[in-house]
């Protein structure tokens, strides 16, 4: 599986409102969209289903055992380019990217977001859309934060309906914490019977949305209140960047070379705690804030990827993510300790 921005006879699988991506590819719209505007701009206006699979020798063909159906996208059907994107089975329940678009529509009549971007990767079988949230939140003083809401589907039997905030830190555009692990997910359903009404519970809950995102604000300004010294600052970033395990206790080049590529992130990381984009500010420098946005920084936009699709696929998805959301756990628990 690609994974990249989903391209359709020259068609890119995306739009976007305000700011040219750093991709530059997409639809762009002048203004904000309804959720029906968004899926036509971003060419996400197919349909999926799910076809029995088959198998045989060439002459005798049987329906696959077990009850197992492919997914694939209803327009291709019957077409030499109509790759299944999975196999499920009887319990997988299709969401179309319409129905999980819908989920935003009571708070985008109530004002309360806008529709941002949206778009699909590899061959569509990972669709998101995103929301900012009205007014920005200061951390610090000429240091704030955008609000987003990311919803993210998927069509390839493993990936559920997951709804995450996703703030951006407006001076240098990182893109920080998704959080996965810390309670702070707004809502998560998965492709089976009840998952419409999961979905409709959570929009029902839209005020935990502000909730939640005051409970990230508040960790933000802690971590701007919280000095590092030499000591406390290579800690947080050898916890963040641990060494990797020693398989063989003679020469092994592949620890080696892991090892030399995490102590190469220590010092990038090191060195944008005090040069990164508004890490210098008087609030803000030689805090654990710089030091978590050193990170972001490295990750988002310094860090050397495949191309540039990938690099949007590890942000929001991939490593990249997985290494920001340490970094925020690990810095959360740091607030809890003495520095």
């Amino acid at each position: 599986m690609a994974h990249n921005l989903n391209i359709e006879n020259g068609k890119v699988a995306m739009m976007w409102v305000g700011q040219v991506p750093w991709h530059g590819l997409g639809t762009q719209l002048e203004k904000p969209p309804t959720t029906q505007d968004a899926i036509k701009a971003a060419n996400l206006d197919w349909d999926v289903g799910l076809k029995p699979l088959y198998c045989g020798d060439g002459e005798h063909f049987y329906e696959y055992p077990l009850n197992r159906k492919a997914i694939v996208r209803l327009d291709k059907w019957g077409q030499p380019d109509c790759v299944p994107f999975g196999m499920v089975g009887n319990e997988y329940q299709v969401l179309q990217n319409r129905d999980a678009f819908s989920f935003f529509d009571p708070i985008l009549a109530q004002g309360m977001v806008e529709l941002e971007t949206a778009g699909a990767l590899g061959a569509g079988e990972r669709v998101w859309v995103m929301a900012r949230l009205k007014d920005d939140v200061e951390i610090a003083k000429g240091d704030a934060i955008q609000r987003y809401i990311l919803l993210t589907t998927g069509h390839d039997g493993r990936t559920a309906v997951q709804i995450r905030f996703t703030p951006v830190r407006v001076v240098c555009q990182n893109t920080l914490t998704m959080s996965l692990a810390t309670g702070l997910d707004f809502a998560k359903a998965y492709h089976v019977p009840g998952m419409s009404g999961a979905l409709q519970d959570a929009q029902l809950g839209i005020q935990a949305i502000l909730t939640n995102f005051k409970k990230l604000e508040e960790n933000f300004r802690r971590m701007v209140g919280c000095k590092l010294n030499e000591q406390s600052l290579k800690q947080y970033l050898g916890d963040v960047f641990p060494d990797p395990p020693r398989r063989n206790k003679k020469s092994d080049r592949s620890f080696e070379k892991q090892l030399a590529r995490v102590r190469e992130m220590r010092i990038h990381a090191n060195r944008l705690f005090e040069t990164g984009k508004g890490n210098a500010t008087p609030p803000v420098r030689g805090t654990l804030w710089a030091a978590y946005n050193g990170i972001i920084e490295m990750l988002d936009h310094q860090s050397t990827y495949k191309d540039r699709y990938h690099r949007l696929e590890s942000v929001w998805f991939g490593d990249a993510q997985q290494t920001k959301q340490a970094a925020y756990d690990i810095a959360v628990g740091m607030l809890r300790l003495p520095i």
